[in-house]
């Protein structure tokens, strides 16, 4: 399974709460976000997110990052001065989401894939530094990547950053729950809905938007409102802070070097992260939707697509890149020693980064740092909670970064019984 799929599914088994679309119902106790439709014609009053339901066992987290959204300066070329009364919000914060769900997934991965074991306190430490580490850019001074992506920056007559769905919620009709009810001048509803943006579909994902508004955002300082404008703006829908924290993370971390894209609930995304020049810390992290996967996500069929009819049936390419073989029953246990041999039997080579590997359960195992030349083969070893290859029979699936599926195999119970026997297909 894809690691942003399975990020995304910790958190929505903690504390992300379900996007779903207008006019769909969902179970309170778990939560929901409820979307409107962003194709159709917009007007400023037009609530993006008209109804959110956060049950009590998961306020926490939303609480603790609601308390550092008024602690910055609007405009990113000041000065920033951080009270211990802030610093003390930031230490909460980290230390209620260090070890929630997303957090110890995104956590295993980085350990996994740097081959490096990662203690609570250097898990901790990597999420100081990547999010709220001050750093000078391009002379702006004392920027931090929460700042950016949670709270929003002005340059100019724009918003930088803003990528958090929780805060755009909150400052479009709530916004007095930021400021603590300390400036009470300040008007509530404060996002000016333009238009949607979202196309080839984006409309059937609740779980992310593409819109343009107006910000009359606070300047604390001044006491002033400055209406800003975020001609483009997407950030994805549901994910707590810790979900959101950990997919960045993940995508963030240099030596993980994770895929640049994900397939989240059917649909496509190319994760955008921008690091300072010292590749240290997170400068911007947010989502563009890049269509319809085309493929059935883990428990359900694709969001928005032949609802309420039959999963939709794969879609199937002819490619170069076909499985030749794979390693279903190693000798001893199965974990970790499981392979799948791939080959290149087209003219031209093929990078597989973005690529998977499909079990017939639909768990998935992004590839990546792998480019086949022409009658190139490789060997892929399969770890621990990826894909599996069951012993009684079963298929394998290599689907492409479109979402289609270039090439298919089954094998029966009777190959699978002969241990440690690499089946050639």
């Amino acid at each position: 399974m894809d690691i942003y799929q399975q990020i995304w599914d910790a958190d929505q088994s903690g504390n992300g709460v379900k996007p779903i679309l207008d006019g769909t119902d969902a179970a309170p106790d778990t939560g929901y976000v409820r979307v409107a439709a962003t194709h159709r014609p917009g007007s400023g009053d037009l609530k993006l997110l008209p109804e959110v339901v956060i049950p009590d066992h998961k306020k926490t987290t939303y609480g603790l990052v609601r308390a550092l959204f008024d602690n910055y300066v609007l405009d990113e070329r000041e000065a920033e001065i951080e009270t211990p009364e802030e610093r003390t919000e930031v230490h909460d914060l980290l230390e209620a989401i260090v070890d929630t769900s997303p957090m110890q997934v995104a956590r295993a991965y980085i350990s996994e894939e740097t081959g490096t074991p990662v203690s609570r306190d250097r898990w901790c430490a990597t999420l100081t530094e990547q999010w709220f580490r001050r750093f000078s850019q391009g002379g702006d001074r004392d920027l931090s990547g929460f700042e950016h992506v949670f709270v929003g920056e002005q340059e100019g007559p724009k918003v930088q950053g803003y990528h958090c769905w929780y805060k755009y919620y909150l400052d479009d009709g709530f916004a007095s729950e930021i400021d603590r009810n300390r400036f009470p001048g300040f008007r509530d509803d404060r996002i000016v809905y333009l238009r949607g943006l979202g196309e080839n579909g984006q409309e059937n994902f609740p779980e992310s938007v593409t819109v343009s508004y107006r910000w009359d955002a606070p300047d604390y300082d001044a006491r002033a409102v400055r209406p800003l404008t975020k001609p483009v703006g997407g950030f994805f829908v549901g994910c707590s802070v810790e979900g959101l924290m950990a997919l960045g993370a993940v995508r963030a971390h240099r030596g993980a070097r994770a895929p640049k894209e994900a397939v989240i609930n059917g649909a496509r995304y190319d994760l955008k992260v921008f690091l300072d020049q010292s590749g240290r810390f997170v400068r911007t992290f947010y989502p563009v939707y890049l269509g319809p996967a085309g493929e059935r996500p883990v428990g359900g069929t694709v969001t928005g697509a032949n609802d309420g009819g039959p999963p939709a049936t794969p879609r199937v390419v002819s490619g170069s890149v076909k499985i030749v073989a794979a390693l279903v029953n190693p000798m001893g246990a199965d974990d970790g020693k499981e392979t799948v041999t791939l080959v290149n039997a087209g003219v031209g080579s093929v990078n597989l980064d973005g690529w998977f590997l499909v079990d017939k359960m639909n768990n998935r195992f992004g590839i990546k740092d792998v480019t086949l030349a022409p009658g190139m083969a490789t060997t892929i070893l399969l770890p621990r909670l990826s894909i599996q290859l069951s012993n009684k029979g079963g298929e394998i699936r290599l689907v492409n970064r479109d979402g289609a599926t270039a090439h298919l195999v089954t094998y029966s119970k009777a190959q699978a019984d002969r241990q440690g026997e690499t089946i050639v297909f």
